[in-house]
């Protein structure tokens, strides 16, 4: 009989356990950015209306030694028109423009855009402590402000919006030393955010050209029909329906213009005159009633209207005579 024996042993095969790098222990994000609101635009800020926002981000290290972090914060033209960053547009329910831009305050005031459309991003490179709760929180200055040749907004409110694609955070974990900017060779869009620029467009008008005083000068006394005129400019939003009316001082009721004007001290003479204004058929009647009025619509810009004074005889006592005219804008 045979009697076999098992001999066994425990063989060892040395490996390695693989960690996570601690590259992979930084996290940044944007916090917060408050969406812009220009508030209220008038004809007087439509070209220069401006608010500051400050952005927010902050960047986590899980590991236990410091961490370095180069950090980019981009935008684009936003969804109204990617590629397009100075200017940028806020658009209308009803179509109109209001041309913006968005600049880095920190940073020279460069119009803020990204890698692709152009402009610049904003960059930052920091130590982040090794930490498992408390981020490094940090925060820049984005500057929002209305450009030139906003005439032709319309009243409306007004949006350009930035969803995550056109607007991200892009970070890297780097050396203390070098690699800064590094930020800038990553894939755009690490940590992307959102957010709306806004504005109100309301209607308005003002006069920008003050008529000058009319003066008929020195009249014989059997002079007729003696004519005079002025001018005055008016400006009102694009679109805005509006009425120009003259009132006179000395007349209780001049719906249709006419007046008269009065002499110094115990002169009791009154010299009768109207106030005209242009219209398709001719000169007609220019007072402040409901049909006498100057009927408009504005466009932005300025509109000047003629304003004329016929007075039908000076057969009257040598004096000075005057009144005084007011214009009404209604809008």
């Amino acid at each position: 009989m045979k009697l076999f024996q098992w001999r066994y042993g425990l063989l060892l095969w040395p490996f390695t356990l693989w960690l996570p790098s601690n590259a992979q222990a930084l996290t940044c994000q944007v916090d917060s950015f408050i969406s812009p609101h220009l508030g209220t635009i008038t004809l007087a800020n439509a070209n220069n209306a401006s608010v500051e926002q400050t952005l927010t981000y902050s960047c986590t290290n899980t590991s236990n030694v410091t961490q370095w972090a180069s950090v980019c914060i981009g935008a684009d033209g936003g969804t109204n028109n990617t590629s397009q960053i100075n200017p940028r547009h806020m658009i209308g329910r009803n179509g109109s423009k209001l041309n913006f831009n968005m600049t880095l305050n920190g940073m020279s005031n460069a119009t803020w855009g990204n890698r692709i459309v152009g402009g610049t991003e904003f960059i930052d490179f920091f130590s982040v402590a090794p930490d498992t709760t408390t981020p490094t929180i940090k925060e820049t200055i984005i500057r929002v402000s209305l450009l030139p040749n906003n005439n032709a907004a319309k009243a409306d409110d007004y949006t350009a919006t930035f969803i995550g694609s056109n607007a991200a955070l892009t970070y890297v974990t780097v050396d203390s030393s070098n690699d800064t900017s590094r930020c800038l060779s990553e894939t755009q869009g690490t940590s992307p955010f959102s957010f709306t620029v806004q504005a109100a467009v309301v209607n308005e008008c003002k006069i920008t050209t003050q008529p000058t005083d009319i003066n008929l000068g020195n009249v014989s006394a059997n002079s007729l029909n003696i004519d005079g005129s002025s001018s005055i400019g008016v400006t009102c939003t694009n679109a805005a329906p509006h009425t120009i009316g003259l009132t006179t001082f000395n007349a209780a009721v001049n719906n249709d213009g006419r007046s008269f004007m009065k002499g110094t001290g115990n002169n009791t003479n009154k010299i009768p005159y109207q106030l005209l204004r242009d219209s398709e058929g001719g000169r007609v009647a220019w007072g402040n009633g409901e049909g006498n009025w100057a009927v408009d619509v504005g466009t932005g810009e300025a509109k000047t209207k003629n304003i004329y004074v016929t007075v039908p005889s000076a057969d009257f006592k040598p004096d000075t005579y005057s009144d005084t005219v007011t214009v009404h804008v209604n809008y």
